[in-house]
């Protein structure tokens, strides 16, 4: 049995390996908005969050700020 050989002038290298770059900055990019995205939710949910303890608060008669601020601040988690 014999082994397939390619003939790869260097263009076609340079061609090669510049979609290979070309595809992992796309990747890249696609996740650095994705983390922005999930930034984004959790700053809107934190925001949700006050509105709706200041909202129950009103409600009872109590202060706002000390209830909000015996709120502990959500942890952002992380995959890695």
């Amino acid at each position: 049995m014999e082994a397939i050989t390619f003939h790869v002038g260097w263009e076609y290298f340079i061609g090669i390996f510049s979609a290979l770059i070309a595809g992992a900055w796309y990747a890249n990019r696609r996740s650095t908005a994705l983390e922005m995205s999930m930034d984004r939710i959790k700053n809107m949910l934190l925001e949700l969050k006050k509105a709706i303890v200041d909202t129950n608060a009103k409600a009872s008669g109590e202060g706002a700020r000390d209830e909000a601020e015996a709120c502990k601040p959500l942890k952002q988690q992380t995959l890695w």
